[in-house]
């Protein structure tokens, strides 16, 4: 473990000292998310096609906004709006509370099953949306990566860290307008591994205007993947 994970660690331990573990929402002990409040999260009742943001069945890309640049179908669990959604995952990804992980990964896989796509997606391979490594030394892990931690074993299908890396530091895309996200992310990835004739989902924890998971899309398709979708805790 690198000294930053350890300083890290050992900071998170006092925090548990000082501020026993809550439910975020409720404030019951023992848990950040107890089952109660995680039932009563609300769900997105409809899914959008990630290239104009109009509902779509299932989540699958239009037909007139697919293209080799576009990511084929994009499936999120909850509305980011929601204050408590909100809350719950800027406490996993910026506070550092990996145990919010697997309630995330639940809302994504009742999603995944509530549209009816488990059996479609067990022949796909899952990827999490690659951090810089200066970012990932900061934070000292990827989100992205635990949440495939618990996907991984809940729809039982492989998952590869590899394939892609990033190698370009970039802004955070939350302060970037539409265009600017675009632009953000110019080559921003490579693909180090073998995406040829793979089935694709790319997971993170929010996806907005769906430019980093279309910039992912694009190249992976370029380089042989069959398809690509995404996996979303939150879409806002």
């Amino acid at each position: 473990m690198g000294l930053t994970k350890n300083f890290k660690k050992l900071g998170q331990d006092l925090l548990d000292l000082i501020f026993p573990i809550s439910c975020l929402i409720c404030g019951a002990d023992q848990t950040f998310l107890c089952a109660q409040c995680q039932a009563q999260l609300p769900r997105l009742d409809q899914q959008q096609c990630i290239g104009c943001q109009k509902p779509s069945p299932f989540g699958k890309t239009h037909p007139d906004c697919i293209s080799k640049n576009t990511a084929d179908g994009a499936l999120a669990a909850a509305p980011y709006r929601d204050p408590n959604v909100a809350k719950i995952i800027e406490t996993f990804k910026y506070n550092f509370v990996f145990e919010l992980a697997r309630p995330l990964a639940d809302l994504i896989v009742e999603t995944v099953n509530r549209q009816g796509l488990d059996e479609y997606f067990g022949e796909f391979t899952i990827i999490p949306v690659p951090l810089h490594p200066r970012r990932y030394n900061w934070r000292g892990f990827n989100q992205a990566e635990l949440l495939i931690a618990a996907l991984a074993e809940k729809l039982q299908i492989p998952c590869d860290l590899k394939l892609v890396v990033r190698g370009k530091f970039t802004k955070p895309q939350i302060k970037l307008s539409a265009e600017e996200r675009k632009k953000n992310l110019d080559n921003a990835f490579s693909i180090i591994g073998d995406p040829i004739n793979k089935k694709i989902l790319i997971v993170d924890d929010v996806v907005t205007s769906g430019s980093t998971v279309n910039e992912l899309a694009k190249i992976l398709k370029r380089a042989g993947a069959s398809e690509v979708w995404a996996l979303s805790a939150a879409h806002g």
